[in-house]
């Protein structure tokens, strides 16, 4: 099938996600706007992240949190995982 998924995507063998059911999933199209986004996992956190914009000719972008870790702003049973 040339790495194309049934829903019409194409898979990037050096550039894949997988999401919390072990299953390969779609890349996100979207990047999150540079900006302070108030966060919780809906338990005992909630903070600021702050997403940085991308540096020139970079797609990449920084971010941190005000406190807690991510564990603390995740949403357990919905998790993803980016493999580069």
């Amino acid at each position: 099938n040339g790495g194309k998924a049934k829903a019409g995507w194409t898979f990037d063998k050096n550039d894949w996600w997988l999401e919390e059911h072990g299953i390969i999933m779609e890349k996100p199209k979207f990047s999150l706007p540079a900006g302070r986004y108030l966060v919780t996992g809906g338990r005992l956190v909630t903070t600021v992240l702050t997403v940085e914009p991308p540096e020139v000719g970079d797609t990449q972008q920084r971010w941190k949190l005000d406190n807690g870790k991510l564990y603390d702003i995740t949403h357990l049973p919905c998790r993803s995982a980016r493999y580069k």
